[in-house]
């Protein structure tokens, strides 16, 4: 049995306020356990971490890492945009690499709804996904989609071939015509290529090339998550 502290300093991004915390995740053999403060609307978060049970030393740093990916879409699929922001995390003469979190998507979608946190760990535990790093269920696509759209820069392209994977692992494509329709101009080569500034102050073309991609890509955002929603509402396990 091992056991490792480690130490995690959440950077908060200013809209993104929890309003609950996920204390705890078990992966198999390890079981991480986090130690929150009471005040959680301070820019900084400190968190006590701990990764205790049969492990690698060398692997604790990845279950730091898990862990917080578990508990971004565990928080923001109970209450969408509440948890985003730049993570730290380090241990002993372990560094974790800093990660950080977007919770644009879920903060563009519209019509979404907020469900009981217990509810959500519930049905996220019995998804069992655990440590699995290759998706192997319709729900588990969707939901690393999300991951990959929370990690990376904002982006239009990424936001429709992501979104549009995402609602095909849902079973969502016939509610989401535009979306696939787009997705398919993107892989031909059919659509304007953008400088990367993105800037319609210096072009504004760009404000008319792109603003129909960011209204299918908010309506496709409200579809996949609410379809999440949905599931780990009506779940009745424990």
């Amino acid at each position: 049995m091992n056991q490792m502290p480690f130490e995690a300093e959440i950077l908060r991004d200013e809209a993104a306020v929890p309003r609950d915390v996920v204390r705890e995740r078990v992966y198999g053999g390890v079981r991480v356990v986090a130690e929150w403060p009471e005040d959680l609307a301070t820019s900084e978060i400190r968190v006590g971490v701990e990764v205790g049970g049969d492990f690698d030393r060398r692997d604790a740093p990845a279950y730091v890492e898990l862990f917080f990916h578990d508990v971004f879409l565990i928080l923001n699929l109970s209450t969408p945009g509440s948890f985003a922001g730049i993570i730290s995390m380090a241990g002993g003469e372990l560094r974790v690499r800093d990660v950080t979190f977007s919770a644009r998507i879920f903060e563009y979608a519209s019509g979404l709804e907020r469900v009981p946190v217990e509810k959500v760990i519930a049905w996220y535990d019995g998804l069992g996904i655990g440590t699995e790093q290759i998706a192997t269920t319709g729900v588990a696509a969707a939901l690393f989609e999300l991951l990959h759209l929370a990690r990376g820069e904002e982006d239009e392209e990424q936001s429709v071939v992501r979104l549009a994977g995402a609602a095909e692992a849902l079973g969502k494509r016939d509610e989401l015509t535009r979306l696939f329709e787009l997705r398919e101009e993107i892989a031909r080569g059919r659509t304007p290529v953008i400088h990367p500034m993105h800037d319609d102050g210096l072009d504004p073309r760009v404000e008319d090339a792109t603003a129909e991609w960011i209204d299918v890509v908010d309506r496709a955002a409200g579809v996949v998550i609410s379809a999440l929603q949905q599931l780990a509402g009506a779940h009745r396990g424990a």
